[in-house]
């Protein structure tokens, strides 16, 4: 009768503990050889601060050239004809212009806005007696508004566009033209109702955007003299707006697309983000992304055996004392749940020495930059790109969140992998080879 009473009484506690100390149980047991912890942890820190990095310094190089690239030319979102950007005719305009660009300036995200008008016509000089001419796309600015970089650097020699009757054009069409600048300029076309446009225009400046498909193709009047010409009345082809962040521009045309629907004709115009306007360097940042998950799952794999190893370690080195737990009622599922917590624990402390060190790092490398010039290759082509001179990185938060969740159950998953010999160890047997 002792003994029926006895059985109760010991193996009560044993559970209760088993049920309500595992998480303290499972961080002291990780300081029973602190050498292996730290190395399982620091190799966890390894991978975090290796790939954030490396999407950070991606992210800082991507974030410029995409704010180099809308700055320079297409803007953060555009207003256009429902049908130009699949069929960029001269008669697909957006129409009720004023409007529109009162509507976008008072808009409380837009930082900018520059309508545009864009045809193609022929264009020679009225020096040249040979009467070489070449195909061109001939865009119409308003030097008052516009905010393309692109219109704003002229080469030595020369100035940016400022009154009626004054031509920038790219300094490969100039070479194949032999223009020079204060050479008259003219411009053959056809207009918005099938007549001849023509204009003439005296050459102001160069300008060598690092693209030679701009540098040997356009020409840039004033707004007023392309209307004149190609007869476009308060209307453009494009309205190009800047938001506050090239990243959100989805968003930023989403939030502006109301007030140009209220101010131009019903359908007659959408609002379009430079991601549907440029799906080339759209699809660079899906490359960009890929690049970042293969090197991080390869990292994570790494990571994976080395933890694997070291819990398969742990059980092998443990057997005595999980035999022990099981000699003095723990279950087998309770010394399991203990194990992950230790593998849970192990993989807090990684992630966060991780994401500590990779914040210190991108902070120090952002404050000071990587001088482009340290690599003569990537220098020139920079150079070429009018890319700034530094490589500096932004801080990847929503990589680094999503590397230290990939870490954490790369670990759980570590720690389960030596699951079968905890169940089916036998108490006895390990207590007999403990003596």
């Amino acid at each position: 009768m002792s003994e029926l009473t006895l059985s109760p009484t010991v193996s009560r506690p044993a559970r209760q503990a088993a049920g309500g100390a595992l998480v303290t149980m499972a961080w002291r047991n990780l300081w029973r050889v602190p050498r292996r912890t730290w190395l399982t942890a620091g190799g966890v820190a390894f991978a975090v601060l290796l790939v954030v990095f490396m999407r950070s310094m991606h992210g800082g190089i991507f974030d410029a050239t995409i704010k180099l690239v809308t700055e320079q030319m297409s803007g953060h979102a555009q207003v256009q004809h429902a049908e130009y950007l699949d069929d960029p005719r001269m008669r697909h305009t957006v129409e009720e212009l004023s409007a529109v660009t009162g509507a976008l300036a008072a808009h409380p995200d837009v930082r900018a806005v520059a309508p545009r008008g864009i045809g193609f016509a022929l264009v020679s000089t009225e020096s040249d007696a040979s009467g070489t001419s070449f195909g061109a796309q001939v865009m119409g600015v308003d030097p008052a508004v516009e905010f393309a970089t692109v219109s704003q650097r002229p080469l030595p020699g020369g100035r940016t566009l400022e009154r009626t009757g004054e031509g920038f054009m790219g300094s490969i069409l100039a070479r194949n033209l032999g223009a020079e600048v204060g050479d008259g300029v003219v411009v053959l076309g056809t207009g918005k109702e099938g007549g001849v446009a023509a204009a003439a225009v005296t050459l102001v400046g160069l300008f060598e955007s690092g693209v030679p498909d701009l540098d040997r193709s356009v020409l840039m009047v004033h707004f007023d003299d392309f209307s004149e010409a190609f007869g476009l009345e308060d209307e453009a082809h494009v309205v190009a707006a800047l938001g506050q962040d090239a990243g959100d521009a989805r968003g930023f045309a989403t939030s502006i697309a109301p007030s140009v629907e209220e101010a131009a004709t019903a359908g007659a115009a959408h609002v379009l983000p430079w991601q549907e306007i440029q799906p080339e360097l759209a699809q660079l940042l899906v490359i960009k992304d890929a690049i970042g998950f293969t090197l991080a799952s390869i990292l994570t794999v790494l990571v994976t055996f080395v933890v694997v190893s070291a819990f398969v370690m742990t059980v092998f080195d443990r057997t005595a004392e999980f035999g022990m737990l099981k000699a003095i009622g723990m279950p087998p599922s309770a010394i399991f749940r203990m194990v992950q917590f230790e593998g849970l624990w192990v993989s807090l402390i990684g992630v966060a020495l991780g994401l500590a060190a990779a914040l210190a790092v991108v902070s120090a490398v952002a404050a000071a930059g990587i001088p482009v010039s340290e690599f003569p290759d990537l220098a020139r082509m920079y150079q070429r790109l009018n890319l700034p001179d530094r490589l500096v990185p932004a801080f990847a938060t929503r990589d680094a969140l999503l590397i230290a969740a990939v870490m954490i159950a790369a670990v759980q998953f570590a720690a389960a992998v030596p699951a079968p010999r905890i169940w089916h160890l036998n108490a006895v047997d390990a207590l007999r080879d403990e003596e």
